[in-house]
C-alpha cells in the first residue's frame, strides 16, 4: 500500500512569521485523526480535478494530512478532504493538526534525517528558504501549461524560484481598495490616482485611508512605471522617475483634507469603520471585521491606477510542495492529492467557508462578491518577489516614504538613500 503525509500550513492573515521556529520540537507527537466520510458542505460542489497526467492505473493507499487550520478554516479542509473521499474512494485522508509555529521547522528537520512528509501546504514566503534547504521537489515535469493555466498568473509564478517552479498555489492574499456605498455611490468610485484626491477635494466624506508601510502601496511603483529590483535582486528604485513621482502624488494626497496617509493602521481603521472617509486601501484579512461593521454597504474595488497603467500589487500565496525524499509512487499519489486541493471545487469551498481568496480562477465566487473584487484586483498583481534582499526592503522603504512625507528629504533624495542602504545591506 502506498503511504504518502501532506502538511499543511495556515497562517493568520497578513502573517509575517519566520520560517523555522527557534526552539526544536524534539516532542512533536501530532494527533491523527480521520476526516468524516461524509459532509454536506461539499456535496454543492462537482470535482473539477485537472489531472493531465493521470495513468490508466488506479492509484490506492493512505494520505496523512498534517495542518494548521481551524475554525471555519478546518471546516473548509474537512469539506474538502471528504470531497476527495466522494471522487477517490481507494485513497484514504488522514488529518494530523500541528502548531503553525511548529510546522517548518519540524518539517525541514525530517526532511534533513530522509523522512518526513510527502507533501507541504505552506506560506509561498516560505518558498526560498525550503527551496535553498533542499527541502523541496521542483514539480516542472510534471505541471503541464495547460494545467498552470487554471490559477491566477500571480499565484502561480509565486510558486517559482529561480526559474523552477516548485508548488500548486491553493489561495492568496493582496491589497484592493475597500469602499463604504453609504459615503460613495459605486459609480463613482476613482480610476485613477488624480480621481481619488478629486473626490477629496468634492467632499472629504469621500476621502481615503492609505496606511503608509511598503507592502502596503507597492502598488504605485508600477502605476508610475517604477521598477524595486533587477534580475540580480540589486534594488533600482532611482533608476527611472517612478519611484518619486509616485512619492510625489503620495504627499499630494496626504494634504488633501478627507486623505489619511499613516502608519498607524489602528487608527486607520478605526476612523474607516467610523465612516470619516470613504476608500481603504487593505487586504482580505479585514474582511471579517469591516462586514460587521457596513454588512451590504462594504464594497471592494480595484486600485487606482497611475500615469504609466494599472496599480499593480503584490500578490502572495499559499501552496502546495512536495518532499524531494519521498519515493516516485509516492510523490504520484501525493500529487494527485495536491491537484484535488487546488482544484476550482476546492477553491469554491475555501471561498464559500473560509472566506479566503482561491488562487484557481475558476473556483465559484458568485457569493462572496467581496472576494470576487480582490479577484479582479488580482488580475492585474505581481507576485511578491522571493529575493533574499527583500528582507532589507521593508524597514528602509517605509523610511523613505515617511521621510517624504514628514518633508524631511525630497522624493528624489528619499529614493536614492533608500537604494544606496538597501545595497549596501545587501551587500550589492
Amino acid at each position: 500500500m502506498l503511504t504518502a503525509v501532506l502538511v499543511m500550513a495556515y497562517g493568520q492573515p497578513g502573517s509575517t512569521a519566520p520560517l523555522l521556529s527557534s526552539t526544536v520540537r524534539s516532542d512533536l507527537d501530532p494527533m491523527v485523526e480521520t476526516l468524516p466520510a461524509a459532509a454536506p458542505t461539499a456535496e454543492s460542489f462537482a470535482d473539477s480535478t485537472v489531472n493531465p497526467q493521470s495513468t490508466s492505473r488506479a492509484l490506492a493507499g493512505t494520505v496523512e494530512l498534517w495542518h494548521s487550520w481551524a475554525g471555519k478554516d478546518g471546516d473548509a479542509l474537512a469539506a474538502i478532504v471528504d470531497r476527495f473521499h466522494q471522487t477517490n474512494p481507494n485513497i484514504q485522508v488522514e488529518t494530523v493538526f500541528v502548531d503553525y509555529g511548529d510546522l517548518a521547522h519540524s518539517y525541514t528537520e525530517a526532511v534533513k534525517g530522509g523522512e518526513g512528509p510527502d507533501l507541504i501546504l505552506a506560506p509561498g514566503w516560505w518558498l526560498r528558504e525550503l527551496a535553498a534547504a533542499n527541502a523541496l521537489l521542483p514539480i516542472d515535469s510534471l505541471v503541464t501549461s495547460q494545467e498552470r493555466l487554471q490559477f491566477i498568473p500571480a499565484s502561480i509564478e509565486n510558486m517559482v524560484w529561480e526559474g523552477m517552479l516548485y508548488g500548486l498555489p491553493t489561495n492568496y492574499e493582496l491589497v484592493a481598495l475597500y469602499f463604504n456605498r453609504r459615503l460613495l455611490d459605486e459609480s463613482n468610485l476613482p480610476s485613477t490616482v488624480d480621481d481619488l484626491i478629486d473626490l477629496a477635494l468634492e467632499s472629504p466624506f469621500q476621502g481615503a485611508g492609505i496606511y503608509s508601510n511598503f507592502y502596503h502601496l507597492v502598488w504605485g511603483l508600477a502605476a508610475y512605471g517604477g521598477d524595486l529590483f533587477d534580475a540580480d535582486g540589486r534594488v533600482i528604485l532611482e533608476q527611472s522617475p517612478g519611484t518619486a513621482e509616485f512619492l510625489i502624488w503620495l504627499k499630494k494626497a496626504d494634504g488633501t483634507p478627507g486623505i489619511f496617509v499613516s502608519l498607524d493602521y489602528g487608527m486607520l481603521m478605526e476612523r474607516f469603520k467610523k465612516e470619516e472617509f470613504a476608500l481603504f486601501i487593505d487586504g482580505p484579512w479585514s474582511l471579517g471585521e469591516l462586514r460587521q461593521t457596513f454588512g451590504r454597504d462594504l464594497g471592494v474595488s480595484t486600485l487606482p491606477a497611475g500615469r504609466s497603467g494599472p496599480a499593480r500589487p503584490w500578490l502572495s500565496a499559499d501552496g502546495v510542495f512536495l518532499n524531494p525524499t519521498s519515493t516516485t509512487d509516492q510523490q504520484e499519489l501525493a500529487l494527485t492529492v495536491a491537484r484535488h486541493l487546488t482544484n476550482a471545487g476546492s477553491g469554491s469551498l475555501v471561498a464559500q467557508i473560509a472566506g479566503r481568496l482561491p488562487a484557481n480562477k475558476d473556483a465559484d465566487l458568485n457569493g462572496t462578491p467581496l472576494l470576487a473584487g480582490f479577484a479582479v484586483q488580482a488580475g492585474n498583481a505581481i507576485p511578491q518577489p522571493h529575493y533574499s534582499e527583500l528582507d532589507e526592503v521593508w524597514g528602509y522603504a517605509t523610511d523613505m516614504i515617511t521621510q517624504v512625507l514628514r518633508g524631511s528629504a525630497t522624493p528624489e533624495e528619499a529614493v536614492l538613500e533608500a537604494s544606496t542602504l538597501i545595497n549596501e545591506a545587501n551587500g550589492k
